[in-house]
């Protein structure tokens, strides 16, 4: 017979950010009934988090054409291989490990083809040790909880996970900025610690902005990240230094807005907004763009894209009152959202569209989007589908979009 173990749906689990304290304490409140450690906890668990971004790049790195999914069922995983990470400066004891281990078996039972790996440091034990557990080891960690975990499936998980200890927390970063040099090309240790901070706040990014089983990083996507924020910072540092007229004047040679020819394509717009937007800005550009690109019956009402902390409504007013109409899928302000009214309008087209960001990857089900065009005023995006062309334009105000369009 099994030894019962316990099912719990809850776990306090030390989700890694790059702001750390403020997300661990709205995601898992501390009860008021846990007295509060009287040594440097905050210290400890800040650190707890960096060690799991920093191991998850690792993992990304040592696996350059898998997609690795971070926070998901386990800490990391990729495929069927599945890791806890964890950051301990205490001498090794299994019950620290005791919840780690319970949710591998729990996860074992539903998919007994995964296998588990538990990436942990230790102050006494070196890295590269292998740590097998035994049906007693297991046994005794299980003695905490309480539901049915059969001979079978105990025998079939001790083989299934091990124990691996690792380097602790400042020789992994050391490690890591090592690899971060060679795979994506910093000059030099200084701007491998630069890239460092881009790919935690990708890494974040990944976790805070999607649902567990859609987080995941990639080579190709970290490498991306890079590319982003460097681009970003050549291209206005390129218009602080050389001069904000001759960047516009680049620009709009670079990328040939003004081209006579406008080709039949189904083309997307993205804006970077913030509460110093000006939406009348944005409504001028949005004519702009219209007479540029709508261009009936061959060339299709271009789409348009707000990203950032900005207010949709107040832009959307500004549209409306220069005449920049367009369709949204609602119908109406508050209406319910369609993707048939957003793709083909039921009335005649206004020449312009607007797409919230969450609604994109259902209209890329429904169009072939081929052009990409991106505006920013601090960060600019990679495209979120292959785009055949593709732009990323600095501008200090929306309004200098008339000196390139």
């Amino acid at each position: 017979m099994g030894r019962p173990c316990h099912l719990t749906t809850n776990v306090a689990k030390r989700d890694g950010t790059v702001r750390p304290a403020a997300l661990f304490t709205e995601m898992h409140p501390v009860s008021p009934c846990v007295k509060p450690r009287e040594s440097d906890g905050g210290h400890h668990a800040i650190k707890g988090f960096a060690y799991q971004f920093d191991a998850s790049l690792l993992e990304t790195f040592r696996h350059p054409r898998s997609v690795v999914q971070v926070e998901g069922k386990q800490d990391l995983s990729i495929d069927e291989y599945h890791m806890q990470i964890k950051n301990r400066s205490s001498k090794f004891a299994l019950s620290e490990l005791s919840t780690a281990i319970h949710l591998m078996v729990h996860q074992f039972m539903e998919d007994p083809k995964s296998r588990f790996r538990l990436h942990c440091h230790f102050s006494d034990r070196a890295p590269g040790e292998i740590f097998a557990l035994s049906i007693d080891d297991l046994d005794s960690t299980l003695a905490l909880f309480s539901c049915i975990a059969s001979d079978e499936v105990r025998q079939n998980f001790i083989k299934a996970c091990e124990i691996a200890f690792a380097e602790n927390y400042e020789e992994q970063f050391t490690q890591l900025l090592q690899l971060i040099k060679r795979e994506l090309g910093a000059q030099d240790i200084s701007e491998a610690v630069s890239y460092h901070a881009i790919l935690h706040g990708h890494v974040r990014d990944a976790i805070l902005s999607n649902a567990p089983g859609s987080r995941v990083i990639s080579q190709r996507s970290l490498k991306q990240a890079i590319s982003t924020a460097k681009r970003s910072i050549f291209q206005s540092g390129y218009a602080e230094y050389c001069g904000y007229e001759k960047y516009l004047k680049a620009v709009r040679k670079n990328y040939n807005f003004k081209s006579v020819n406008v080709l039949p394509r189904e083309r997307i717009f993205s804006f970077e907004c913030d509460s110093f937007t000006n939406p009348e800005d944005i409504a001028e550009a949005a004519l702009l763009l219209r007479n540029r690109y709508h261009v009936p019956p061959n060339s299709p009402a271009p789409y348009l894209t707000f990203r950032g902390d900005f207010d949709l409504t107040s832009i959307k007013s500004a549209m409306w009152d220069v005449r920049a109409l367009f369709d949204d899928g609602t119908g109406y302000n508050g209406g319910s959202f369609r993707i048939d009214d957003l793709v083909d309008p039921p009335s005649r087209s206004f020449g312009l569209k607007i797409v919230e960001a969450e609604t994109i990857p259902l209209l890329l089900k429904r169009v072939s989007l081929k052009e990409f065009h991106d505006f920013y005023t601090f960060e600019s995006v990679e495209a979120p589908f292959s785009a055949s062309k593709s732009s990323h334009v600095f501008l200090q105000s929306y309004a200098d979009l008339s000196r390139i369009l």
